[in-house]
């Protein structure tokens, strides 16, 4: 599926709590839900195999 590549950015510049799966904003340091400190990246690629 192709997408533009503002989109994509807007889509998956973005962080993954690690306790409770919330999206947070690409410069936080703990999660805007549950306030933990565990933040990953969001996964840029289909977890399709």
């Amino acid at each position: 599926m192709a997408r533009f590549k503002e989109a994509d950015e807007r889509l998956l510049n973005k962080k993954v709590c690690m306790k409770c799966d919330a999206r947070n904003a690409p410069r936080a340091t703990r999660c805007r839900k549950c306030g933990y400190e565990g933040l990953r990246q969001k996964a840029k690629e289909s977890r399709k195999a």
